[in-house]
């Protein structure tokens, strides 16, 4: 992965942590989780993100996006998931494919492209993932979502969204967990084993690392 794009990926997910609030502190440990690397290589992208003046840091607190750092991460946020929308729905790619290609393709892809994409696409408001596309004025309202993980013993649950990580979406493919299908959750295996997922006469089991990014309603 090349500097920008790493660049571009702690931009994502500072504002997917922060819901959209412009206001919310997001600490270097929920960004190492998020993305699997080391607090330590967190701290130094923050520090190279606010000498751009793309962040602001504050020490013991938190980061959040400064203005020209939020309309980065929604730029290409809105580029990314348009060109998925594309590839899974127009081209019969695979939501693990559609993601890499979309990875490849959407910091060069330029407002002119995007925009003339969003429209052949009818303006979807969702990635093929589940996630919310921003609009052509940027505007982006994510809604508050739980994590499968967080969801109790015995619940019934409807999968929302899976987060923007490839080994994720190869992951719920293999398991066959599509969005917006419905889940009891039997139990957890002990020593920090998987959630037991049952639906009609189907079983699955879910790792708890991959539902802590995999997305479910209220």
């Amino acid at each position: 992965m090349t500097e920008s794009i790493s660049k571009t990926q702690y931009l994502q997910t500072i504002l997917e942590l922060s819901g959209g609030d412009e206001s919310t502190k997001i600490s270097n440990n929920q960004i190492a989780e998020h993305l699997n690397v080391t607090p330590s290589s967190v701290s130094n992208m923050l520090a190279k993100l606010q000498e751009a003046g793309e962040v602001n840091v504050i020490p013991y607190y938190g980061v959040t996006l400064t203005k020209p750092g939020r309309e980065t991460a929604l730029r290409l946020i809105r580029s990314h998931r348009l060109i998925e929308t594309f590839g899974a729905t127009k081209l019969g790619l695979s939501i693990s494919e559609a993601h890499s290609n979309a990875d490849n393709l959407d910091h060069d892809a330029d407002d002119q492209f995007i925009n003339a994409l969003d429209k052949y696409l009818g303006s979807p408001n969702l990635s093929p993932h589940g996630l919310v596309i921003p609009d052509i004025e940027h505007h982006y309202s994510p809604k508050s979502l739980r994590s499968l993980r967080e969801a109790n013993d015995g619940e019934t649950v409807k999968i929302n969204s899976f987060t923007e990580d490839l080994e994720l979406l190869q992951y719920t493919e293999t398991l066959k967990l599509g969005l917006n299908t419905v889940w009891s959750i039997k139990e957890r295996l002990p020593f920090d084993g998987p959630l037991v997922l049952v639906s009609d006469d189907t079983t699955l089991q879910v790792t708890q690392h991959a539902a802590d990014f995999i997305y479910v309603n209220d």
